[in-house]
């Protein structure tokens, strides 16, 4: 999926960001979890108020993506970064569920050492395991079958798309190289960046462990604000969707919005 868009007069277009929102008060730049594309935000940039400005990566390879997959967190952060100078603006928010939290660090650390003029004012990472969690993992090498029940790990998957053959045979190898890029995370270098960072986390959790997101503290100059949500599991960004919101509202500094009726 392409996207054109006027920046001071001239036409740019953008095979890895979409915008879903115009908005005035502020800039949200979202990053997917394994396997998601643009749309896997739908629900959460419906229920937020319009005058926030909205985007989403657009993985290659992923659903809606004119490039090939992409199995390595370096050649991932090299094409966001040619594209997010074009829609970044000052205030910036980077948010990344669980996988998206990795790549919206990587990506914000790459425009740190590049010294790029404007970058993000702050990181929230939602369900995000460091990178070095990733180690000693080889999920990629995985069996189809194996593969596909480690997925199954995070929830959120219905039945009626891993009973669909057709779709599996899309999905597998997106799954795959998206795990190519979380191992490949935990060998990259990387500096520690010195920037405002939240952390959600669902305290029912069986996909990663607590001490997993305790990691991030090799990551970052700063010390984390650490948010745990109530009765949530991996992927709460879908069934915690007011929560997730509020805090967001909030990071930005724009508690006095509040979630839509829907």
């Amino acid at each position: 999926m392409r996207m054109i868009i006027l920046i001071g007069g001239i036409m740019v277009e953008l095979k890895t960001f979409n915008r879903l929102r115009e908005g005035r008060k502020g800039q949200l730049i979202c990053f997917p979890y394994l396997g998601g594309y643009v749309y896997s935000f739908y629900d959460m940039v419906r229920a937020m108020k319009e005058d926030i400005e909205i985007w989403v990566a657009n993985p290659p390879g992923h659903f809606g993506s004119e490039l090939g997959l992409i199995s390595d967190i370096d050649e991932l952060i090299s094409v966001y970064h040619k594209d997010i100078s074009k829609i970044i603006q000052p205030g910036s928010v980077f948010f990344g569920h669980s996988m998206g939290g990795i790549v919206s660090y990587f990506l914000l650390e790459r425009m740190i050492r590049n010294q790029d003029e404007i970058r993000p004012r702050k990181l929230i990472l939602s369900a995000s395991a460091a990178p070095s969690s990733f180690e000693k993992k080889q999920y990629s090498k995985l069996s189809d079958e194996d593969l596909i029940k480690q997925i199954q790990v995070y929830g959120g998957m219905p039945d009626a798309v891993l009973n669909d053959h057709e779709l599996m045979d899309i999905m597998i190898p997106i799954f795959r190289a998206d795990y190519g890029i979380l191992e490949t995370s935990a060998k990259a270098s990387y500096n520690k960046i010195d920037i405002e960072t939240h952390l959600l986390w669902g305290e029912n959790d069986k996909a990663e462990t607590i001490s997993y997101a305790k990691m991030w503290r090799n990551y970052l100059v700063q010390d984390f604000n650490f948010i745990s949500i109530r009765n949530a599991e991996h992927m709460f960004i879908h069934h915690k969707l007011e929560e997730v919101i509020t805090y967001i509202y909030r990071f930005m500094d724009l508690d006095s919005m509040k979630v839509k009726e829907m």
